[in-house]
């Protein structure tokens, strides 16, 4: 007996003769030019949601007559939105997934065995059809065409040798930069408390905190960390602890996604556009290759993940569906073939969209994965600029000085002054192990004269020897570098990720001020105990009051205000020292000028927020 539906849309009555029927009744269908329709987004999820409520089977069918009945077992609903998955009814070894919501559905249908697939879209009218693919489209690294003579056992020797060597930099600037020092490879995390999770299932090749095959944990770590670094722009949580992607799921399946270790050789592959739903990719352990386990198990994570996020190959020149990169820049898309630049000595693996001239997939990447699939880019550390820290003699110290370029817009500044003429020596390196920045670095004048830039040809790095600069206020400009040209080399696009500095400068004074915006908070300040920092905020004539606030959760940080010059300890404006790094100070009618905010580190703090707000 069929079992009809409601269906709330203009195909309310063509929907409901093609979605009614469960198992016992094959459904009606309509016959398009791409594929069979299955009637309205909405009244299919519907459907869908009824049949994991405990009915049967739904049962849809192909456009060659075939019968789709499909079991639900997970259904997720938020927002409007949703993700569905689960297996063909009749095939264990199957996969099915749709996510979207009730105008817009995507997804696919495979029976592993019978190597089939279908693919679930939806038109502009918000109709759903199905049609067969080739398996290749749902897991790209499945094309039967692919030449693995591309991975030759000469090649993955020369892998072996090659992987990238750490910056001495590298000092755990974020969680997942630096060496490995003894963590628990099952626990973790490239951003912890973040929303949106990548869960790297490495159980299959551990045996409890221990890795399986003569695996190192250090090799555990570095397969992580590679991928974590290439989605380290991204507020994406990369992994290994089972709780933490459990909690996340719990929470919201779509912002979710796992790709599972597999205890045995073979082919890495992974369901396109399945993050956001519990299909899971698949990384084989691929011991008897001859590469480094870390970085190569990494690379291929950070490739399949990518597939997951929705992005295809990107193709081009003399490797087809998987470009080989360019060697003159020792640069290639990480959804290209990787492999080929893994003996350059300073490889440079990022995201693309199609800029250069063979480029067969023009597919912005990084649209993909912050708009497509809504998982939002970092936060800007550095909005208004920050003082270059400087220790005892000059230093200029990595821990102290080191930043993020989140975006391919964001530039940072550090500022610094010299009481006379002076000397910089400095270094900028990109700090994570499976890279994407090549730093760009330039020295200008406070009034914004280029004094001198940076940029090392096929080297990642910025370098300044002996730089003789006269007495003045500087600024120190850092943001993501090109070589070459798009169409023959590579953009700044996706040159993104950890950068950190060391050097030296000579006779540098007070650090000067850094300009705030009224109304705007300048997150992510920290400083050592006893320094002090300064800020200015420009207060316009009839102005009533002026406030400002610190916020932060740790150390304690003295606030100091002055009018027209730099307050002190003991002349100032206002003042608020209280025992914590939360502190107010008012100035009621304040006279038109520049004012300058002082705060005093009485305890080492980070993480502060400093604002000023000025009242007409």
């Amino acid at each position: 007996m069929k079992r009809m539906f409601h269906f709330p849309s203009s195909h309310a009555r063509l929907s409901a003769l093609m979605l009614a029927c469960l198992a016992a009744c094959p459904a009606t269908s309509a016959l398009a030019a791409d594929g069979t329709e299955l009637g309205s987004a909405s009244g299919l999820i519907q459907s869908l949601k009824q049949q994991h409520q405990g009915r049967q089977a739904l049962s849809l069918q192909a456009q060659d007559g075939t019968a789709l009945p499909v079991l639900v077992q997970d259904f997720f609903e938020q927002g409007g939105k949703v993700s569905i998955a689960g297996r063909h009814r009749d095939a264990e070894d199957s996969m099915f997934f749709l996510k979207g919501d009730g105008k817009t559905l995507r997804g696919f249908l495979v029976l592993h065995g019978q190597k089939k697939a279908w693919e679930y879209s939806t038109d502009a009218r918000g109709v759903v059809s199905v049609k067969a693919v080739p398996l290749s489209r749902v897991y790209p690294d499945l094309d039967e065409d692919f030449q693995r003579s591309n991975r030759s056992t000469a090649s993955l020797a020369q892998i072996a040798a090659a992987h990238p060597v750490y910056s001495p930099m590298a000092l755990r600037q974020a969680p997942h930069i630096g060496p490995y020092n003894n963590q628990d490879v099952t626990k973790l995390e490239s951003k912890p408390g973040s929303p949106y999770v990548f869960y790297l299932n490495t159980a299959a090749v551990m045996s409890g905190s221990t890795p399986l095959n003569g695996v190192t944990k250090e090799n555990m770590y570095r397969a992580w960390q590679s991928v974590a670094d290439q989605y380290s722009m991204l507020q994406l949580n990369v992994t290994t602890n089972k709780a933490v992607y459990d909690a996340a799921k719990a929470a919201s399946l779509l912002r979710t996604g796992v790709i599972n270790f597999v205890n045995q050789d073979g082919r890495s592959f992974a369901p396109l556009h399945s993050f956001g739903t519990t299909s899971a990719g698949t990384l084989y352990r691929n011991p008897a290759s001859g590469f480094d386990y870390g970085y190569g198990i990494g690379m291929t994570g950070a490739h399949e993940v990518g597939h997951q996020m929705g992005m295809n190959h990107d193709g081009g020149g003399t490797g087809g569906e998987y470009f080989e990169g360019i060697a003159a820049y020792q640069w290639g898309p990480i959804m290209g073939n990787y492999w080929m630049g893994g003996s350059w000595t300073n490889q440079l693996f990022t995201w693309s969209k199609g800029e250069y001239n063979t480029a067969s997939n023009r597919e912005d990447d990084l649209k993909i994965m912050t708009v497509d699939e809504g998982v939002p880019y970092m936060a800007d550390d550095n909005v208004n600029g920050k003082p270059l820290a400087l220790r005892a003699g000059g230093e200029i110290n990595p821990a102290d000085n080191w930043g993020q370029i989140e975006r391919n817009t964001d530039t940072d500044v550090f500022t610094f002054s010299l009481g006379s003429a002076g000397t910089l020596n400095l270094r900028v390196d990109p700090i994570e192990y499976l890279r994407m920045l090549d730093v760009d670095a330039t020295i200008t004048t406070a009034a914004g004269t280029q004094v001198a830039r940076s940029n090392l040809s096929v080297n990642r790095s910025a370098e300044f020897v002996n730089l003789n600069l006269a007495a003045g206020d500087y600024k120190l400009i850092i943001q993501g570098g090109a070589e070459g040209t798009p169409a023959n080399g590579f953009s700044k696009y996706s040159s993104l990720g950890y950068y950190a500095m060391k050097g030296t400068l000579s006779a540098a004074t007070t650090p000067s001020t850094i300009p705030l915006t009224s109304g705007v908070a300048l997150g992510s300040q920290s400083a050592s105990t006893g320094t002090w920092t300064y800020y200015s905020i420009q207060v316009p004539a009839g102005s009533t009051k002026l406030v400002v606030n610190l916020a932060g959760s740790n150390g304690d940080a003295d606030l100091f205000v002055g009018a027209g010059q730099k307050p002190t300890g003991t002349s100032y404006a206002c003042k608020s020292d209280g025992s914590t790094s939360t502190e107010t100070c008012t100035v009621n009618s304040p006279v038109a000028g520049t004012y300058y905010v002082g705060v005093q580190a009485y305890a080492t703090y980070s993480g502060l927020s400093v604002k000023a707000t000025v009242s007409p």
